[in-house]
Protein backbone atom coordinates (compact mmCIF):
# COMPACT_ATOMS: atom_id res chain seq x y z
CA UNK A 1 0.00 0.00 0.00
CA UNK A 2 1.23 3.71 -0.22
CA UNK A 3 0.39 6.35 2.20
CA UNK A 4 1.13 9.99 2.05
CA UNK A 5 2.57 11.07 5.83
CA UNK A 6 2.26 14.98 6.56
CA UNK A 7 4.90 16.21 8.90
CA UNK A 8 6.39 12.73 8.25
CA UNK A 9 10.11 14.03 9.28
CA UNK A 10 8.85 15.50 12.66
CA UNK A 11 8.84 13.64 15.92
CA UNK A 12 6.00 11.44 15.31
CA UNK A 13 5.46 11.26 12.03
CA UNK A 14 9.00 10.33 11.19
CA UNK A 15 8.65 7.07 13.87
CA UNK A 16 5.14 5.75 12.11
CA UNK A 17 7.05 6.58 8.40
CA UNK A 18 9.67 4.14 10.06
CA UNK A 19 6.64 1.62 11.10
CA UNK A 20 5.01 1.82 7.26
CA UNK A 21 8.27 1.10 5.53
CA UNK A 22 8.93 -1.81 8.11
CA UNK A 23 5.69 -3.40 7.15
CA UNK A 24 6.37 -3.51 3.51
CA UNK A 25 4.31 -0.15 2.27
CA UNK A 26 5.36 2.64 0.53
CA UNK A 27 5.23 6.23 2.03
CA UNK A 28 5.43 9.75 0.78
CA UNK A 29 6.70 12.65 3.54
CA UNK A 30 5.75 15.77 3.09
CA UNK A 31 7.13 18.37 5.32
CA UNK A 32 8.31 22.15 5.13
CA UNK A 33 11.18 21.54 7.32
CA UNK A 34 9.64 24.22 9.79
CA UNK A 35 9.97 21.41 12.48
CA UNK A 36 11.29 18.29 11.21
CA UNK A 37 14.51 17.31 10.59
CA UNK A 38 16.19 14.81 7.20
CA UNK A 39 18.01 13.17 9.71
CA UNK A 40 14.95 11.62 11.46
CA UNK A 41 14.06 9.51 8.14
CA UNK A 42 15.88 6.30 6.78
CA UNK A 43 16.81 5.50 3.43
CA UNK A 44 14.68 3.54 2.37
CA UNK A 45 13.63 2.68 -1.71
CA UNK A 46 10.37 2.93 -1.02
CA UNK A 47 10.54 6.42 0.54
CA UNK A 48 9.84 9.54 -1.24
CA UNK A 49 10.48 13.04 0.24
CA UNK A 50 8.48 16.25 -1.13
CA UNK A 51 9.92 19.46 1.09
CA UNK A 52 6.51 21.23 0.89
CA UNK A 53 3.91 23.11 3.07
CA UNK A 54 1.17 20.58 2.73
CA UNK A 55 -1.25 23.77 1.91
CA UNK A 56 1.06 24.22 -0.79
CA UNK A 57 0.65 20.92 -2.74
CA UNK A 58 -1.30 20.40 -5.92
CA UNK A 59 -2.42 16.99 -7.10
CA UNK A 60 0.12 16.52 -9.45
CA UNK A 61 3.12 16.46 -7.01
CA UNK A 62 1.93 12.74 -6.28
CA UNK A 63 1.84 9.70 -8.44
CA UNK A 64 0.23 6.55 -7.99
CA UNK A 65 -2.48 5.15 -5.86
CA UNK A 66 -2.74 7.28 -2.75
CA UNK A 67 -4.18 4.32 0.07
CA UNK A 68 -4.25 6.20 3.11
CA UNK A 69 -3.22 9.52 4.35
CA UNK A 70 -1.90 10.61 7.67
CA UNK A 71 -2.00 14.55 8.82
CA UNK A 72 0.62 15.43 11.75
CA UNK A 73 1.65 18.35 10.14
CA UNK A 74 0.99 21.13 13.14
CA UNK A 75 1.68 23.72 15.41
CA UNK A 76 1.13 21.30 18.54
CA UNK A 77 1.65 23.80 20.92
CA UNK A 78 -1.07 25.56 23.41
CA UNK A 79 1.20 28.15 24.55
CA UNK A 80 2.23 29.32 20.77
CA UNK A 81 -1.65 29.12 19.75
CA UNK A 82 -2.22 31.95 22.45
CA UNK A 83 0.87 33.27 21.06
CA UNK A 84 0.68 33.67 17.29
CA UNK A 85 -2.76 33.03 16.78
CA UNK A 86 -3.38 33.41 13.11
CA UNK A 87 -0.13 30.96 12.24
CA UNK A 88 -1.45 28.02 14.45
CA UNK A 89 -4.75 28.96 12.64
CA UNK A 90 -3.26 28.25 9.61
CA UNK A 91 -0.67 25.47 10.14
CA UNK A 92 -3.55 23.45 12.02
CA UNK A 93 -6.85 24.45 10.67
CA UNK A 94 -6.38 25.66 7.24
CA UNK A 95 -4.03 23.22 6.02
CA UNK A 96 -6.23 20.59 7.01
CA UNK A 97 -8.96 21.68 4.98
CA UNK A 98 -5.68 21.38 2.47
CA UNK A 99 -5.08 17.86 3.25
CA UNK A 100 -9.15 17.16 2.63
CA UNK A 101 -9.52 19.16 -0.73
CA UNK A 102 -6.14 16.68 -1.48
CA UNK A 103 -7.85 13.76 -0.24
CA UNK A 104 -10.93 14.59 -2.74
CA UNK A 105 -8.46 15.17 -5.72
CA UNK A 106 -6.74 12.49 -5.30
CA UNK A 107 -9.38 9.76 -4.25
CA UNK A 108 -8.11 9.38 -1.01
CA UNK A 109 -10.00 6.43 0.85
CA UNK A 110 -8.96 7.31 3.91
CA UNK A 111 -8.23 10.11 6.46
CA UNK A 112 -5.68 9.86 9.39
CA UNK A 113 -5.99 13.29 11.65
CA UNK A 114 -3.69 13.84 14.64
CA UNK A 115 -6.10 15.20 17.05
CA UNK A 116 -5.39 16.42 20.75
CA UNK A 117 -6.56 15.63 24.50
CA UNK A 118 -6.81 19.30 24.56
CA UNK A 119 -10.34 18.80 22.66
CA UNK A 120 -11.85 17.97 26.26
CA UNK A 121 -10.46 20.69 27.92
CA UNK A 122 -10.35 20.23 31.74
CA UNK A 123 -12.55 16.97 32.05
CA UNK A 124 -15.18 16.78 34.53
CA UNK A 125 -14.54 13.06 35.54
CA UNK A 126 -11.20 10.20 34.52
CA UNK A 127 -10.78 8.45 32.70
CA UNK A 128 -11.93 10.75 29.54
CA UNK A 129 -14.29 9.09 27.05
CA UNK A 130 -14.99 10.35 23.38
CA UNK A 131 -18.23 10.96 24.50
CA UNK A 132 -17.41 13.42 27.27
CA UNK A 133 -18.42 17.03 25.98
CA UNK A 134 -15.64 19.23 24.37
CA UNK A 135 -14.85 22.04 26.15
CA UNK A 136 -11.34 23.42 24.62
CA UNK A 137 -9.87 25.89 26.72
CA UNK A 138 -6.92 27.20 24.31
CA UNK A 139 -6.98 27.90 20.45
CA UNK A 140 -4.79 25.06 19.65
CA UNK A 141 -8.25 22.67 21.22
CA UNK A 142 -10.07 24.48 19.13
CA UNK A 143 -8.74 23.75 15.84
CA UNK A 144 -8.15 20.36 16.45
CA UNK A 145 -11.99 19.81 17.25
CA UNK A 146 -13.33 22.08 14.46
CA UNK A 147 -10.62 19.83 12.03
CA UNK A 148 -12.63 16.60 13.47
CA UNK A 149 -15.66 18.76 12.24
CA UNK A 150 -14.25 19.54 8.70
CA UNK A 151 -13.37 15.91 8.17
CA UNK A 152 -16.12 14.34 9.72
CA UNK A 153 -18.43 16.28 7.46
CA UNK A 154 -16.79 15.91 4.24
CA UNK A 155 -16.07 12.49 4.96
CA UNK A 156 -19.72 11.73 5.08
CA UNK A 157 -19.50 13.98 1.83
CA UNK A 158 -17.28 12.62 -0.32
CA UNK A 159 -17.12 9.29 0.37
CA UNK A 160 -13.80 8.77 2.08
CA UNK A 161 -13.38 7.32 5.90
CA UNK A 162 -12.02 9.18 8.22
CA UNK A 163 -10.00 8.07 11.66
CA UNK A 164 -9.10 10.78 14.79
CA UNK A 165 -6.93 10.07 16.69
CA UNK A 166 -7.06 12.20 20.43
CA UNK A 167 -3.47 12.29 21.08
CA UNK A 168 -2.32 12.69 24.72
CA UNK A 169 0.97 13.16 26.03
CA UNK A 170 3.35 11.90 23.88
CA UNK A 171 7.37 11.41 24.36
CA UNK A 172 10.36 9.65 23.08
CA UNK A 173 13.74 10.12 20.76
CA UNK A 174 13.48 12.56 18.40
CA UNK A 175 11.57 15.12 20.63
CA UNK A 176 13.44 18.28 20.68
CA UNK A 177 13.68 19.60 24.67
CA UNK A 178 14.73 23.41 23.12
CA UNK A 179 11.56 23.15 21.02
CA UNK A 180 8.64 25.70 22.25
CA UNK A 181 6.56 22.32 21.07
CA UNK A 182 8.44 19.96 23.16
CA UNK A 183 6.60 17.80 25.95
CA UNK A 184 7.29 18.09 29.54
CA UNK A 185 8.98 15.11 29.53
CA UNK A 186 11.49 16.23 27.15
CA UNK A 187 12.35 19.06 28.86
CA UNK A 188 12.64 17.26 32.29
CA UNK A 189 15.16 14.77 30.82
CA UNK A 190 17.17 17.88 29.16
CA UNK A 191 17.09 19.36 32.08
CA UNK A 192 18.37 16.16 34.39
CA UNK A 193 20.91 15.65 31.80
CA UNK A 194 22.38 18.83 32.30
CA UNK A 195 22.29 18.69 36.10
CA UNK A 196 19.70 22.06 35.83
CA UNK A 197 17.22 22.13 38.08
CA UNK A 198 13.33 20.69 37.18
CA UNK A 199 10.46 23.68 36.62
CA UNK A 200 6.89 22.41 37.14
CA UNK A 201 4.22 25.12 36.34
CA UNK A 202 1.73 24.59 38.52
CA UNK A 203 2.17 22.51 42.29
CA UNK A 204 2.91 19.25 40.46
CA UNK A 205 -0.55 17.51 41.52
CA UNK A 206 -1.72 18.08 37.99
CA UNK A 207 -1.85 14.75 36.26
CA UNK A 208 -0.81 13.43 32.58
CA UNK A 209 -1.52 10.26 30.62
CA UNK A 210 2.29 9.93 29.12
CA UNK A 211 1.86 7.38 25.59
CA UNK A 212 5.67 6.29 24.19
CA UNK A 213 5.63 7.48 20.70
CA UNK A 214 6.30 3.86 18.69
CA UNK A 215 2.67 3.01 20.94
CA UNK A 216 1.21 6.05 18.92
CA UNK A 217 3.23 5.40 15.40
CA UNK A 218 1.33 1.60 15.53
CA UNK A 219 -2.01 3.22 16.59
CA UNK A 220 -1.91 5.48 12.85
CA UNK A 221 -0.80 2.29 11.32
CA UNK A 222 -3.93 0.30 12.48
CA UNK A 223 -6.41 3.55 11.97
CA UNK A 224 -4.35 3.78 8.37
CA UNK A 225 -5.38 -0.08 7.68
CA UNK A 226 -8.26 -0.91 9.61
CA UNK A 227 -11.12 -1.95 7.49
CA UNK A 228 -13.90 0.78 7.60
CA UNK A 229 -17.23 1.61 5.80
CA UNK A 230 -16.93 4.47 3.39
CA UNK A 231 -18.10 7.60 4.37
CA UNK A 232 -17.76 6.87 8.06
CA UNK A 233 -15.96 8.57 10.71
CA UNK A 234 -14.38 7.43 13.96
CA UNK A 235 -12.79 9.11 16.56
CA UNK A 236 -10.35 6.86 19.10
CA UNK A 237 -8.35 8.54 22.26
CA UNK A 238 -4.64 7.50 22.06
CA UNK A 239 -3.15 7.17 25.45
CA UNK A 240 -1.71 4.66 27.69
CA UNK A 241 -4.67 4.53 29.57
CA UNK A 242 -2.95 6.01 32.91
CA UNK A 243 -2.38 8.84 34.76
CA UNK A 244 0.50 9.92 36.27
CA UNK A 245 1.49 13.68 38.39
CA UNK A 246 4.00 15.71 37.78
CA UNK A 247 5.58 14.76 40.98
CA UNK A 248 5.48 11.10 40.28
CA UNK A 249 7.30 12.00 36.88
CA UNK A 250 9.85 13.64 38.74
CA UNK A 251 10.42 10.75 41.00
CA UNK A 252 10.44 7.83 38.41
CA UNK A 253 13.24 10.49 36.57
CA UNK A 254 15.69 10.56 39.81
CA UNK A 255 15.59 6.91 39.51
CA UNK A 256 16.86 7.25 35.89
CA UNK A 257 19.61 10.41 37.09
CA UNK A 258 20.45 9.36 40.73
CA UNK A 259 23.26 12.12 40.55
CA UNK A 260 21.03 14.64 39.83
CA UNK A 261 20.41 16.75 42.82
CA UNK A 262 19.30 20.24 41.55
CA UNK A 263 15.95 21.13 43.18
CA UNK A 264 12.26 20.98 41.87
CA UNK A 265 11.06 25.19 40.98
CA UNK A 266 7.36 25.70 40.82
CA UNK A 267 6.15 28.25 39.38
CA UNK A 268 2.67 29.83 38.81
CA UNK A 269 -0.11 27.94 35.98
CA UNK A 270 0.38 28.54 32.63
CA UNK A 271 -2.78 29.97 30.46
CA UNK A 272 -4.57 27.07 28.97
CA UNK A 273 -2.95 23.98 30.81
CA UNK A 274 -5.11 21.12 31.71
CA UNK A 275 -5.21 19.92 35.35
CA UNK A 276 -6.06 16.30 34.86
CA UNK A 277 -5.71 13.84 32.15
CA UNK A 278 -6.38 10.13 31.55
CA UNK A 279 -7.27 8.18 28.39
CA UNK A 280 -10.33 5.74 28.35
CA UNK A 281 -8.73 3.71 24.99
CA UNK A 282 -11.95 1.12 25.30
CA UNK A 283 -12.42 2.66 21.61
CA UNK A 284 -9.41 2.37 20.25
CA UNK A 285 -8.93 -1.47 21.41
CA UNK A 286 -12.01 -2.11 20.15
CA UNK A 287 -11.97 -0.60 16.47
CA UNK A 288 -8.33 -0.43 15.74
CA UNK A 289 -7.10 -3.33 17.82
CA UNK A 290 -4.50 -0.94 19.85
CA UNK A 291 -3.23 -2.13 23.33
CA UNK A 292 -0.08 0.12 24.01
CA UNK A 293 3.31 -1.98 24.67
CA UNK A 294 5.26 0.37 26.64
CA UNK A 295 5.06 1.22 30.15
CA UNK A 296 6.27 4.58 31.00
CA UNK A 297 9.54 3.41 32.85
CA UNK A 298 10.53 1.22 29.88
CA UNK A 299 10.19 4.47 27.60
CA UNK A 300 11.91 6.61 29.70
CA UNK A 301 14.89 4.31 29.80
CA UNK A 302 15.07 4.01 25.79
CA UNK A 303 14.58 7.64 25.21
CA UNK A 304 16.91 8.39 27.87
CA UNK A 305 19.55 5.97 26.18
CA UNK A 306 18.76 7.78 23.02
CA UNK A 307 19.76 11.00 24.07
CA UNK A 308 22.90 9.91 25.94
CA UNK A 309 24.00 8.37 22.09
CA UNK A 310 23.58 11.42 20.68
CA UNK A 311 25.11 13.46 23.03
CA UNK A 312 28.22 10.55 22.48
CA UNK A 313 28.33 10.84 18.52
CA UNK A 314 28.20 14.50 18.33
CA UNK A 315 31.28 14.60 21.16
CA UNK A 316 32.80 12.14 19.06
CA UNK A 317 31.95 14.38 15.89
CA UNK A 318 33.50 17.11 17.12
CA UNK A 319 36.64 15.65 17.83
CA UNK A 320 37.32 14.45 14.57
CA UNK A 321 36.73 17.81 13.34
Amino acid sequence: MHFIVTGGAGFIGSHLTEQLLSDGHHVTVVDNLSTGNLQNLPEHPHLKLLIKDISRCQPQDFTGQIDGLAHLAATPSVTQSWLQPLKAHHNNLSATIAVIQLCQALNIPRLVFASSAAVYGNPTQLPISENQQTYPISPYGLQKLVCEQYAKLFAKQLGFSFVGLRLFNVYGPRQQPNSPYSGVISIFVNAMQQGLPITIYGDGTQTRDFIYVKDVANGFTKALTTLLKSGSSLICNLGNGKNTSLVELVDILKTCFPKHQSATNFMPYRVGDIQHSQADISNASSMLNFTPHWSLKSGLEILIESRQTSVLRLFSKSARE
